[in-house]
């Protein structure tokens, strides 16, 4: 189970990814120097995995010297590990080192002084006479780093969207607190519609940012900006707007103005919402990453873009024990995935025949849940039968079966639109959803 300590921060300071990134040339240099995809970590990166096993065992001393250690010793200083070691340091009244572990982190890039000076695990330090002058020396930071912004007026506005999304959010989970064990799908819904209508509300927005000044970087709104513009697509739901941002972030992070770790996200959200394997590691399920094209040379992919922490850093981060497999590892499990995809496919067929749709759902949701190993053959079949079914479930697993194929943009998506077994549809929202999406693929 993640640690509760790592989830916190996790949501707190916006840090998806861990953001250890360089410029491409720092890069080549890290690699042609320590980095290996043997077993064979570089320092740093062995200190890191050692300090959040000891932090998801328990919030102790030992586990804050940890972070700060690895903190030290990475190659380019984050500024969250050295917030993170503060954090358990103040709770055990280890003051001198919770500051030292702060003033670390400012010289990182900590500018925060709203998170720093509310964040619950640093309020024993409040009383310290050294408190304020850390949160003027942060806001000190934070005027000094607006000067070099080009337009800081349009990182207001996104960190004022950014807050808004955060809202909703929060609105939405204090809301849910109230609905008893037996709730239905649909009243989660509707307290969940105006999360979406801000969702809607932001994508308009950041639309019209890029049409007037094209896509907010580093350069244009520093990376705390470029860090929201990216964080909007990510929950954006539409797969074609996160594509249309995927692009334009390539773009940028060629030219510098956006972290490699926006696009490994972004990427990899992607390959996840359209059920493929993602490329790069960078999203967590619970307890283990989503599935991986070719595991083995994950580690050398991330490099590349410009990611120096390995994937058994980064699953770490998210409360995850993960460790690379070998060519042979990999050849062995995605072997055994694709037999597994296969039979939970046929028996699912053999439960259509028998009417039986219960099991015929869980054993097609089983199937998918094998990310790549269904064609968009199989999954459009799976679709024709589920959607001749009167069941809520049925109909929510075919119509995400639909969205997926036309996302992919599957050169058969157009004839989901004459199909007689969707006849029942057509007068439902639903379809025109469908219809809507089929437009936009063209």
């Amino acid at each position: 189970m993640k640690n509760n300590l790592l989830s916190v921060i996790y949501i707190s300071l916006l840090i998806l990814i861990l953001g250890c990134t360089t410029s491409k040339k720092e890069t080549e240099k890290v690699v042609e120097e320590e980095y290996t995809t043997n077993d064979q970590n570089p320092k740093w990166v062995s200190s890191l995995i050692n300090a959040y096993r000891t932090l998801n065992d328990n919030q102790s001393i030992e586990a804050a010297n940890q972070l700060y250690e690895a903190a030290e010793l990475m190659p380019k200083k984050n500024w969250e590990i050295y917030f993170m070691a503060a954090t358990v340091y103040a709770p055990k009244n280890k003051n001198d080192k919770a500051f030292l572990s702060l003033d670390k982190a400012i010289q990182a890039g900590l500018r925060d002084s709203v998170l720093t000076a509310t964040y619950p695990a640093l309020s024993n330090l409040r009383n310290d006479l050294r408190w304020n002058t850390l949160l003027h020396t942060i806001s000190n930071k934070r005027r000094t780093y607006i000067q070099t912004i080009k337009n800081p007026e349009l990182l207001k506005e996104l960190e004022e969207m950014w807050a808004q999304d955060q809202l909703a959010l929060s609105q939405y989970e204090e809301k849910t607190k109230a609905l008893d064990s037996n709730a239905s799908t649909e009243e989660y819904q509707l307290l969940f519609k105006p999360v979406e209508d801000r969702w809607e509300i932001n994508r308009n927005k950041l639309d019209s940012i890029i049409n007037i000044y094209g896509w907010p970087g580093n350069k244009l709104v520093g990376e705390d900006g470029a860090k929201i513009s990216w964080a909007i697509p990510q929950h954006y739901p539409d797969v074609f707007f996160k594509q249309k941002c995927l692009s334009l972030i390539e773009k940028a992070m060629k030219k510098g103005d956006m972290d490699p770790n926006h696009y490994a996200e972004l990427n990899d959200r992607i390959a996840r919402d359209t059920w493929q394997k993602q490329i790069y590691g960078a999203s967590m399920a619970q307890g283990a990453p989503y599935p991986i094209k070719d595991p083995a040379n994950v580690d050398r992919r991330r490099v590349e873009l410009g990611l120096l922490e390995p994937i058994e850093v980064y699953a770490y981060f998210h409360g995850i024990k993960y460790q690379r497999p070998s060519v042979e590892e990999a050849k062995i499990t995605l072997a055994t995935s694709h037999q597994k995809a296969l039979h939970s496919f046929e028996t699912f067929e053999k439960f259509i025949d028998q009417k039986n749709i219960d099991s015929a759902n869980t054993h097609i949701t089983n199937a998918i849940s094998f990310y790549g190993e269904l064609s968009n053959e199989q999954l459009y079949q799976a679709s024709l039968h589920l959607a001749l079914f009167e069941n809520k479930r049925s109909k929510r697993i075919c119509k995400k079966i639909l969205k997926v194929l036309i996302w992919r943009k599957w050169e058969g998506r157009f004839q989901i639109a004459k199909q007689s077994e969707f006849v029942s549809w057509y007068e439902k929202k639903e379809w025109l959803e469908i219809t809507e999406l089929l437009q936009k693929s063209q």
